[in-house]
């Protein structure tokens, strides 16, 4: 009997250990709920503080070898593994199969219905049908995933930066410009959400635009020509969207807090962690002020010069959510190793925990079905290349 018990309460601490081990840790935010709204107060050290993550290259499409491809823009790629390109010079959606071969043309150049004057993003839909946006035609166009025309949406003004849709709506950035003598300057911006034909839904509210300073430059024939240029790491709002959850995420990235709107565009949660803003060199002012003089004119030039450059960095300058609805905030943390510079992005689960802090040489673009999507400019022929790269974790 002894000896049976004996057994029984190793076998009980066996279970015991097994468990312990394979617990995921629990995270030390402290979670606290306002008036109907969850906070999220998350340490300064990741859940997983040894996790990693490369980015193994696959695929790469474009080039002087790719005939089908002119003039790529924008892209985005379907669960099958598809890869829709926008081709801005042919005005038309190039399509190709997982394994980089052209399959088929989606539209073309025109005013009339399926054909484009300003070819926009193409967006995926939960149903699977390709939504499209043409800003100067004011129109949005509707296919089928084999590139069946279905059927366009005509609106009464300019559409704005696509956030997320659905088969029924669209959420926008939206500028809306001042009637003043500096109309950039004075830009405000919203976000809103749409039915298809145009018809404003809901307004998320106003939200923060970058400082901006403007050079009118004078024209041989008369007049002149408003030049904006943005003051480096001005506070401004950035967004990500989970459009499978229909979930915006919002940062003014002047702090590290991040709002999360639901599909009312109501604030359900707010998302933080302790962060040092980085100080702001000579050397990035100095990089900052180069990149106009070649290519500005002399005014241009001097507005850049007599620009007052920040005491310190941003936060963010982008964020984005992955295919399993994790929020990627990327920061301006770098370091080299072996000629590489890596840069450091925070990454948080979907119910707002800090889980990761991943170092990377690659910036990711988009994440489908355990594979990320970006594009690429070879430095050598200038050419712009969509690649897709194997996801490889460690721990």
């Amino acid at each position: 009997m002894r000896r049976t018990l004996s057994i029984f309460s190793i076998f009980v601490l066996f279970l015991v250990l097994v468990n312990t081990c394979s617990k995921k840790p629990e995270s030390e935010a402290r979670v606290e709920v306002i008036d109907g709204i969850e906070y999220v107060h998350n340490p300064g050290i990741p859940l997983f503080p040894e996790k990693s993550v490369t980015f193994e290259e696959e695929l790469s499409i474009g080039g002087e070898e790719c005939e089908m491809l002119s003039r790529p823009m924008l892209y985005t790629v379907d669960n099958g593994g598809r890869i829709y390109i926008s081709d801005y010079q042919d005005q038309a959606i190039k399509v190709f199969d997982p394994d980089g071969k052209y399959i088929r043309s989606i539209g073309r150049q025109g005013e009339g219905p399926g054909e484009f004057s300003n070819i926009g993003s193409p967006t995926i839909l939960p149903d699977g049908n390709l939504f499209v946006m043409d800003s100067m035609a004011m129109r949005l166009n509707l296919f089928e995933p084999e590139g069946t025309y279905l059927r366009s949406y005509h609106w009464t003004h300019r559409p704005g930066r696509l956030l997320y849709a659905t088969e029924s709506a669209c959420v926008m950035a939206e500028y809306v410009f001042g009637e003043g003598k500096d109309p950039m300057a004075e830009r405000k911006l919203f976000v809103k959400k749409f039915d298809l034909e145009g018809n404003e839904i809901l307004n998320f509210g106003e939200f923060q635009t970058e400082e901006m300073k403007t050079h009118t430059e004078s024209r041989s024939g008369g007049g002149g020509v408003i030049m904006g240029i943005s003051v480096p790491h001005s506070p401004h709002s950035n967004f990500a969207a989970d459009q499978d959850r229909q979930h915006l995420y919002h940062c003014v990235n002047d702090e590290y807090m991040i709002e999360v709107f639901d599909k009312d565009g109501h604030v359900f949660r707010r998302i933080d962690r302790p962060y040092e803003p980085l100080p702001f060199t000579g050397k990035d002012a100095e990089g900052f002020r180069s990149q106009y003089e070649e290519r500005g004119s002399e005014g241009l030039k001097k507005m850049v010069q007599g620009m007052a450059m920040p005491a310190v960095k941003t936060v963010t300058p982008r964020m984005l959510v992955d295919e399993r609805g994790n929020l990627w905030v990327e920061t301006y943390e770098q370091r080299e190793e072996k000629d590489k510079v890596f840069t450091a992005c925070d990454i948080f689960s979907p119910d707002g925990y800090y889980e990761a802090k991943v170092w990377m040489d690659v910036i990711p673009g988009i994440f489908v079905s355990g594979k990320m999507y970006r594009f690429h400019t070879d430095e050598e022929t200038g050419f712009r290349l969509v690649k897709r790269y194997r996801v490889v974790w460690s721990e």
